[in-house]
């Protein structure tokens, strides 16, 4: 059922989500991003704005920022997962794995890899901040609007 709320949230993770895409473009090689790279961030940020945030708005201000850093972590997550869930069809293409299991190993390897690369204390902040930021204001539009 759409809510204020959810839409709130859905809106206030995207923009995370998009803030976060920029800052993390010159962490890839050569500073080029994955064509699907915005698109990714931002639907992820939708997704768990909507389900995850949203859902729980206007429980009051504790609540919500528990939910906002469960949202964040959730965002990161996701994004790390289909990152390399790419990336691991992409290498399992050329022959790479052994086998399945190799390949499921392997996503799990590459997320881990991509979290060293992308993590800086700036980049910290703004996840861990703006996840704040974002699930607060989901929690004022969930209860004001409702």
């Amino acid at each position: 059922m759409p809510t204020a709320g959810r839409l709130a949230g859905a809106v206030f993770y995207a923009v995370l989500g998009a803030v976060l895409a920029f800052l993390l473009v010159p962490y890839f090689d050569e500073a080029r991003s994955p064509k699907y790279w915005y698109p990714l961030v931002i639907i992820v940020g939708v997704l768990v704005g909507w389900i995850i945030v949203g859902s729980r708005s206007g429980q009051g201000t504790g609540a919500a920022m528990g939910t906002a850093l469960t949202g964040a972590a959730a965002l990161a997550f996701w994004v790390l997962l289909l990152l390399s869930g790419y990336d691991m069809i992409q290498v399992a293409m050329r022959g790479r794995f052994g086998g399945p299991m190799e390949a499921v190993i392997g996503v799990f390897s590459i997320m881990l890899d991509y979290a060293k690369v992308f993590y800086s204390p700036l980049n910290l902040l703004v996840w861990l901040g703006g996840g704040l930021v974002a699930g607060l204001l989901t929690d004022i539009f969930g209860s004001r609007y409702r």
